[in-house]
């Protein structure tokens, strides 16, 4: 048998034929607990025998096939039944692959029982519309032979957790839809949006896929508020009075000017109702990467400036994006670049290094020289090679000298302008570095250039490193499909971003397009341990209202993402609130969002969804002008309630893509059917409660 498990694992499949509506019968599932064995009939007898015999429970995991020739469609396939008595009466193989069939026909321990149904052969691992897969788990571990086929993805996954079975994927087609259809269209949704929702579901199953992608690509840019400029230290009359109630203008000032409160609040305003979902899932993976924080820039008009800014170069080019983040006057002061004056030995000035350094560590080439793939060069003895020395970020920082705020209104302009986030930055010659610069890769500014053609080849020769498309796309693919993407899946979206599939280096849109259908990104279930990535606070809030059909000001969920352990544009440094790099210590994966996730957070996040799901909602706040508060509308929901498992489902492909294991479902169906049938709303809470805190529902995959 052994050598038949190995067979079976290495075989390919066939095309398919086209479908053709049939008379079709139901194919019971059967589970024995104590010999741990499953058993799939269509058979009126032994579905009766099973029935009769008590060691066997019907599983409920059934699914329909075309019993004769005459009910199937037109290039179906007859199905071979083969038992293996010798590893227990109740170990049976199907399949309509004539190579396996004819591979076990000449198997000494298979029985050949006959033709019990037809089916179609999967094309490419996919089945053709109107039918749906049929997934095979083999197991044959000290001698226990085990078969387990389904079409639920759910089922699929639980099987192919449990220790010694091996995933074998679609073999077969039988009636039905597709659960690899919607539940991947769910896995889209939850990449490129804040959140899937049931009227996107629909339009992506509608229209499909690379359809939906382009019309995002494409949709108009939503925008933060046009903030007017508040002077640096704000007057007397604009600084938060604890001993004034928060409805009075002084303290409203306060927050509106010189907080990000009202940024924090049109961002999740937007994520929630707006019409470039994508566009806004990759601005804020942006934001991530070329991070400013409110720790330090806590002035409202210049973080909506800034975010704004990398809104309308998210789908551009990576070298515009660049630019446009060397000469913000928010990074200027948060990475010191603004007022960089040259040296000057006399007065014992030397050009500030910090800005220098993180837009090669961290906003483009990152410290050691990477493969196309993403993976460490190594040098002769294996250790990595830097890709750049403290030669070279003194080389940058001199290159980055002689620029300053913009000038008031009205105002002189000079050198060391009083702060001002309303434009780019401005250069003053006369405070620039006349002198040759090393930059990378050998590259030498030859001196007396002025201070803006030295910025513009400063970006670039960072942006034509050749560590730039593997270290920007495997972040990029960290923040929309998964911490731990192949070195396969990186190269692929590297190739793209370096131009070689006729579109310009460095363009955005031709990469977010390449790295959303992939086909490491799309297809069938993720079975792989370390796919996906754990839903950060800002992706579970958004996510909650917009799956459970809910509205809000942001005022609420802005709050709670503090005590989440991600509070909106205020990381603790421009490391971000997580590495990139993180890994978990029990299983070597890298997990960044995992770095966040500690006891006080998973106690946050369960006492989150608790308040919002069994809660009537969150009051409006009165000192925000049109603010509505928070709320849910779970009546869809709601009508499920006499139907728990139908509930439980519809549940978990909002949430999970349809992935809940039968194990989690199952308790959770037992929970909610301990609630009275008639308290219908306490039902829904009940199990929106249970799917939303899984660890399924969580990790996004």
């Amino acid at each position: 048998m052994r050598k038949l498990k190995i067979c079976l694992a290495a075989l390919a499949l066939s095309s398919v034929m086209n479908t053709a509506n049939a008379a079709i019968v139901d194919a019971v599932e059967y589970y024995n607990v104590t010999a741990k064995h499953w058993f799939r009939t269509s058979d009126a007898g032994e579905i009766n025998a099973f029935d009769a015999n008590p060691a066997w429970a019907r599983t409920g995991q059934n699914y329909r096939i075309w019993q004769t020739a005459a009910d199937a469609p037109v290039g179906a396939l007859p199905a071979c039944q083969y038992a293996a008595p010798v590893y227990g009466a109740d170990i049976r193989y199907y399949g309509v692959d004539p190579f396996e069939c004819d591979f076990l026909s000449h198997y000494a321990e298979a029985i050949f029982q006959g033709t019990p149904f037809y089916a179609l052969m999967p094309q490419n691992g996919a089945c053709a519309e109107g039918t749906q897969p049929a997934y095979r788990n083999f197991a044959n571990a000290n001698a226990d032979v085990r078969f387990r086929y389904s079409v639920k993805l759910s089922a699929y996954q639980d099987t192919s957790d449990v220790p010694g079975f091996q995933a074998h994927g679609v073999v077969f087609c039988v009636p039905g839809v597709s659960d690899a259809k919607k539940s991947d269209a769910i896995r889209f949704l939850t990449q490129a949006t804040f959140g899937p929702t049931d009227a996107l579901v629909d339009q992506v199953l509608q229209i499909g896929i690379p359809a939906f992608l382009e019309q995002q690509l494409n949709a108009p840019t939503s925008s933060y508020p046009a903030l007017p400029y508040v002077p640096f230290q704000a007057p007397d009359t604009c600084k938060p009075d604890g001993s004034k109630p928060a409805t009075d203008p002084v303290n409203i000032c306060a927050r509106d000017n010189y907080t990000l409160f009202l940024v924090q609040l049109r961002f999740l305003q937007n994520a929630l109702t707006g019409q470039d979902q994508l566009r806004q899932r990759v601005a804020f993976a942006l934001s991530q990467i070329h991070v400013v924080s409110g720790v330090e820039i806590n002035h409202a008009y210049g973080m909506a400036r800034y975010q704004q800014m990398l809104l309308d170069n998210a789908f551009g080019n990576f070298r515009d994006l660049l630019y446009s983040v060397t000469l913000s006057p928010v990074m200027g002061r948060y990475l010191d670049m603004a007022n960089n004056d040259k040296p000057d030995p006399v007065r014992g000035v030397t050009p500030n290094e910090n800005y220098a350094r993180e837009v090669m560590q961290l906003f483009s080439i990152g410290l050691v020289q990477l493969n196309a793939d993403g993976t460490q060069k190594r040098d002769a003895q294996g250790r990595t090679i830097p890709t750049y020395d403290e030669d070279t970020i003194e080389g940058f920082a001199y290159t980055f000298t002689g620029w300053t705020y913009p000038p008031l209104p009205g105002a002189i302009s000079r050198f060391r302008n009083p702060v001002n986030y309303s434009s780019d930055m401005v250069p003053f010659q006369n405070n620039h570095d006349m002198g040759p610069k090393k930059l990378l890769n050998g590259v030498v500014l030859p001196a007396g250039q002025t201070a803006q053609k030295d910025l513009n080849d400063a970006i670039d020769t960072i942006f034509n490193h050749p560590n730039v498309a593997p270290f920007i796309s495997r972040q990029l693919i960290q923040k929309l499909v998964g911490g731990s993407p192949s070195p396969a899946f990186v190269a692929r979206i590297a190739k793209v971003f370096n131009g070689d599939y006729f579109t310009p280096r460095g363009d955005l849109k031709a990469v977010v397009r390449a790295i959303l259908l992939d086909p490491e990104a799309r297809g069938e279930i993720k079975t792989a341990s370390a796919y996906g990535h754990l839903k950060e606070p800002v992706l579970l809030t958004t996510g909650l209202i917009r799956g459970l059909n809910g509205r809000s000001d942001g005022v609420y969920l802005r709050s709670q993402l503090g005590a989440l352990g991600q509070p909106l544009f205020i990381s603790p440094s421009v490391f971000n609130f997580y590495p990139p790099d993180y890994t978990l210590v029990s299983s070597g994966s890298i997990a960044p969002e995992f770095a966040i996730l500690n006891a006080a957070t998973v106690f946050g996040r369960a006492n989150f969804i608790n308040n919002l799901v069994f809660s009537n909602g969150i009051a409006a706040d009165p000192s925000v002008t049109g603010s509505i508060g928070t709320s849910l509308d779970l009546s869809a929901y709601q009508s499920l309630a006499a139907d728990p498992a139908s509930l439980v489902d519809k549940l978990s492909f909002t949430f999970s893509g349809g992935s809940l294991s039968t194990s989690v479902r199952r308790s959770i169906v037992t929970a909610v059917n301990a609630v009275a049938a008639t308290d219908t709303i306490g039902r829904a809470r009940t199990a929106a409660y249970l799917v939303l805190t899984s660890s399924q529902a969580q990790v996004e995959r």
